[in-house]
């Protein structure tokens, strides 16, 4: 994180969020759209450069709100979908006695 940007690496893929007037987090949760096919959620971490910015500070709270959010979902949607699996794979024919 600098002065000028916050910089996002998902596994390889790099993701620049500009400090630079309006701050756009489209990029983001573009990318974060297409990471919900993978089905587990993200952890971050941030690597402190400079001492950020009030602008700098209040766009990683945002980062941190969106990648929250995004955990969420992925918590909901996929863990209960995991339930739904077994609870489909269970007959109670199967039962021994």
């Amino acid at each position: 994180m600098s002065d000028e940007s916050i910089e996002l690496d998902f596994d390889g893929t790099a993701i620049s969020i500009s400090l630079a007037g309006d701050v756009d987090f489209t990029s983001l949760a573009k990318h974060l759209t297409h990471l919900i096919e993978r089905e587990f959620s993200i952890s971050i971490t941030w690597d402190e450069g400079v001492e950020p910015t009030e602008k700098a500070i209040v766009a990683k709270q945002v980062v941190e709100e969106i990648i929250e959010s995004f955990n969420q979902v992925i918590e909901e949607q996929f863990e209960g979908d995991a339930e739904e699996e077994a609870e489909e794979d269970y007959d109670e024919d199967d039962i021994p006695f």
